[in-house]
């Protein structure tokens, strides 16, 4: 006796015919979500700038007062605030890149 899925399954052909899919950009909401998205991104950038320019000072404070808490934190901020930098600013590049390849 067979499966009732088993027998279903039979049914249903191997090889189903794929219809041409591709992505379309142009839907009314695309310029504002752009404009939000580069919003976004470039207000990150503003406050990672000033968290790097915070640390830097708060580093050389350190440095200038002989505190060695002042400079570890002060270095922290700085590093950290760059590599953030990179990665917001390397986000634009990437989703550009993933909105190219080719998936159907």
């Amino acid at each position: 006796m067979m499966n009732l899925t088993t027998t279903l399954a039979a049914g249903v052909p191997l090889a189903a015919e794929v219809p041409e899919i591709s992505p379309s950009y142009d839907a009314p909401w695309m310029d504002t979500l752009e404009n939000v998205t580069a919003m976004v991104i470039g207000s990150c950038l503003v406050a990672i700038m000033a968290a790097v320019a915070i640390g830097g000072m708060i580093w050389l404070f350190g440095k200038l007062s002989k505190s060695g808490g002042a400079q570890s934190v002060g270095i922290s901020i700085f590093l950290w605030g760059v590599v953030g930098g990179a990665l917001i600013a390397s986000v634009s590049a990437l989703v550009r890149w993933g909105a190219g390849l080719t998936l159907f």
